[in-house]
């Protein structure tokens, strides 16, 4: 999941001993009891088959970052991974057209020569990550007020990595602030640019249930794509060429067909992309007023437009996918998330913790001296810049994430700006237009702008230039928007595509247009300093409780979690139900009879019979529609003897765990206690959707799609036998 322009949230420290299976553990940096309590819980790798920088095989080395925003596994020695369905959908759906429609039909690459590149698509390795902070904060003079600590932090952080990449193209290095700014970690990654789609199942298994089931439970989704590395013949990284070769490595994991039971120990591996656990109580309003709701209402116009345009044509349907899953994803966790922080308390439970520590400041205001005041900093801070928030989460969702068009000349705004090498123009116009509908764009433009103008929270904030041309069109965003998309060049794709560089087109008025909302952004995104107070927060908690082991939050680099397989206890299940029922705006999971729904809930793991039963019950529904050879074939039951449960001798399609995951979790493999594959990790439950703040030991859990399910469409649907012959399967 979304790094640019998102809230201001800190990564600082509350007082709670990890509960249960709470955490993401750095792998790099496990305690040694940490390590002893996953092998008491059932981990039989030794700390270094788990993770090691020798060169020696771990399981570590098996693990990606997948395209800057997913988790990945190798799974076989001539460089297979193992991802979600969800993440490689773009590339999937980048390779379609109303012809060759693999979103709707699946694809499988018959031979190496078949499999597709992905233009832009990456892997990285994990090669080592190292503790700078001294380096960083010995840098950092006493008297420095916050701005000059950030200032002197990112230019030795420039340092650091630039001594690091130098040395090789394919080399890359990031600095990560943890605990929200008191330690910092370099960590060192080996990147791959030949990525090439091996095999995508029809939308109907991976994206099964839609919006419908998303973070909901149960689920029979079938949720992963493959995908293949390539190197040159020797092994190396690089760009993409039709000389490279498949990436021979003895670096892969193992599959496991033997399956699990309640109480199996399981982990997962990957890169979490963000947490806030140990943010401040006026950090969470702030998140819930000005950010998850008005990310919701902005959301729900968007995908209005959206969707009215996919019902229209295939081509639409096929060219807005991609948009629509990326939009619908976070549109149902905003409204999730929110739900259950307030049904949790965790409002409260956090007021209770700061209370608490006011009054250890207060018995020695001398020794606790920078302690003093930083709570009322926070409340002050969070209100005085509320409006500002708001205003920029409208700005992202109204104007960057909205007209295509508007988002491709902020981009090119932004490379301007930045130093990072860049395509050229007429490359990124013909990259860009191939998923730009003209009629769709305008509406969106026409519908976001409108509602930004509605719902801007201050004067201080609006398009100045651009309400003065509104006012003299007679106050009417739709006939502004009209004569901007008659004059402009940016509308007319063939003249755009003769154009050689961006300067070109200064004058035109889409651009001045651009350049009128960004400064929106510029205004609204300056720094108010929360993050400071909150790092002063988290240091003072964890001297406060000294003797607690704390993890960081997660920040998208290589983190590991574990935990058991385990159903949710049916008894606090229909308590949080009931607490969900009736709240203004829930989504509904109407995937099932109430019945057949109370049934399948708390159970370990879903069957085909579910499968059915979901279609049968909702056969018009697009969510749960499937095309005729998957209907045909999962109404035969013909899945392989090796892929069922030798306990039920049935197929085992999703399963929970009690592993900690968030956004960027997506594709993580889950692993036993051999470190065998047995699932990927795809989503959260909707009833702790609040995890990314608050974990919820007793009724958060991971879904998974079981490997055997994943093995089972592959071999038994698809036939695609070249490719079960390449894994090793236990």
């Amino acid at each position: 999941m979304k790094r640019f322009f998102t809230i201001c949230v800190a990564v600082s420290l509350w007082a709670v001993t990890a509960l249960a299976d709470e955490g993401m553990w750095m792998i790099s940096h496990l305690s040694a009891h940490t390590d002893s309590v996953l092998h008491s819980m059932g981990l039989e790798l030794s700390r270094e088959q788990l993770y090691n920088t020798t060169g020696a095989p771990c399981l570590n080395n098996a693990i990606l970052q997948f395209d800057g925003g997913c988790s990945a596994s190798v799974v076989s020695p001539l460089g297979l991974v193992f991802t979600n369905h969800h993440c490689g959908y773009e590339a999937i759906q980048q390779h379609s057209s109303p012809k060759h429609d693999y979103l709707t039909n699946g694809f499988v690459a018959k031979s190496f020569k078949k499999e597709l590149p992905n233009e832009g698509m990456y892997v990285l390795f994990h090669v080592k990550t190292i503790d700078v902070t001294d380096r960083i904060l010995s840098c950092v003079p006493d008297t420095a007020t916050f701005s000059q600590r950030t200032e002197v932090i990112d230019s030795v952080a420039m340092v650091l990595t630039d001594e690091v990449e130098n040395a090789d193209e394919f080399i890359q290095a990031e600095v990560n602030p943890f605990f929200g700014g008191s330690r910092y970690y370099l960590t060192v990654y080996q990147r791959y640019n030949d990525v090439r789609l091996v095999y995508a199942p029809p939308s109907c298994l991976g994206k099964y249930g839609g919006d419908t089931d998303n973070w909901m439970w149960p689920r029979q989704t079938c949720d992963f794509s493959v995908f293949r590395i390539y190197a040159t013949p020797d092994g190396k990284p690089a760009n993409y060429s039709k000389k490279n070769v498949p990436l021979h490595t003895d670096n892969y994991v193992k599959i496991s067909t033997q399956g699990y039971h309640d109480g199996s120990y399981c982990m997962t591996l990957g890169y979490p992309g963000g947490t806030e656990r140990y943010l401040s109580s006026y950090g969470i309003e702030s998140m819930m007023q000005n950010y998850n709701a008005v990310m919701y209402d902005a959301r729900t116009q968007l995908l209005n437009v959206i969707q009215a345009a996919q019902r229209s044509s295939d081509a639409l349907r096929i060219m807005y996918a991609t948009k629509q899953s990326h939009c619908s994803n976070y549109w149902k966790f905003s409204l999730g998330q929110n739900q259950a922080l307030e049904n949790l308390g965790v409002v409260s439970e956090k007021r209770a913790l700061e209370a608490k520590l006011q009054s250890w400041i207060a018995a020695d205001s001398t020794g606790h001296a920078k302690y003093v005041g930083v709570l009322d900093s926070l409340r002050t801070l969070y209100a005085d810049f509320a409006d500002r928030t708001k205003a920029m989460t409208l700005w992202q969702e109204c104007f960057y994430s909205s007209s295509d068009i508007l988002g491709f000349i902020f981009r090119n705004v932004m490379s301007v700006l930045g130093t990072a090498p860049q395509a050229s123009f007429r490359d990124r116009v013909a990259k860009a237009y191939k998923d730009i509908d003209l009629p769709t764009d305008k509406q969106l433009f026409k519908t976001m702008l409108s509602y930004y103008l509605a719902q801007c929270p201050d004067t201080a904030y609006l398009p100045k230039r651009t309400v003065q041309q509104i006012d003299s069109m007679g106050g009417s965003v739709s006939a502004f928007v009209d004569d901007l998309y008659a004059r402009s060049i940016y509308s007319k794709p063939k003249a755009l595509a003769k154009v050689k560089n961006f300067s070109d087109t200064a004058d035109d008025p889409m651009v001045e247009t651009a350049f009128d909302l960004f400064f929106i952004a510029m205004n609204s995104a300056r720094d108010n300093h929360t993050e400071d107070y909150e790092r002063l927060l988290g240091d003072a908690i964890r001297e406060m409780n000294h003797d607690h082991e704390y993890y960081p939050d997660a920040n998208f680099t290589l983190r590991l979690s574990y935990g058991l397989c385990k159903p949710i206890d049916p008894t606090l299940l229909a308590q949080a139900k009931a607490k969900q029922k009736g709240q203004n705006g829930m989504l509904q999971q109407t995937s099932l009879d109430a019945a057949s729904l109370v049934a399948e809930s708390d159970q370990l793991y879903t069957t085909p019979a579910s499968f059915l039963n979901k279609h049968d019950k909702n056969p018009t529904e697009r969510d749960f529609a499937v095309i005729p050879p998957v209907l045909q074939w999962m109404r035969s039951g013909h899945h392989s003897q090796r892929y069922l449960d030798p306990a039920t001798g049935q197929l085992p399609l999703c399963f929970l765990t009690t592993n900690d995951i968030t956004g960027g979790n997506s594709g993580s493999g889950m692993y036993d206690g051999k470190g065998r594959l047995i699932g990927l990790a795809f989503d959260g439950n909707w009833e702790a959707m609040s995890g990314d703040i608050k974990f919820d030991d007793n009724l958060q859990r991971c879904i998974g799609v079981d490997i055997r399910w994943v093995l089972s469409v592959i071999d038994d649907y698809s036939h695609a036998s070249r490719l079960i012959e390449e894994l090793t399967i236990e």
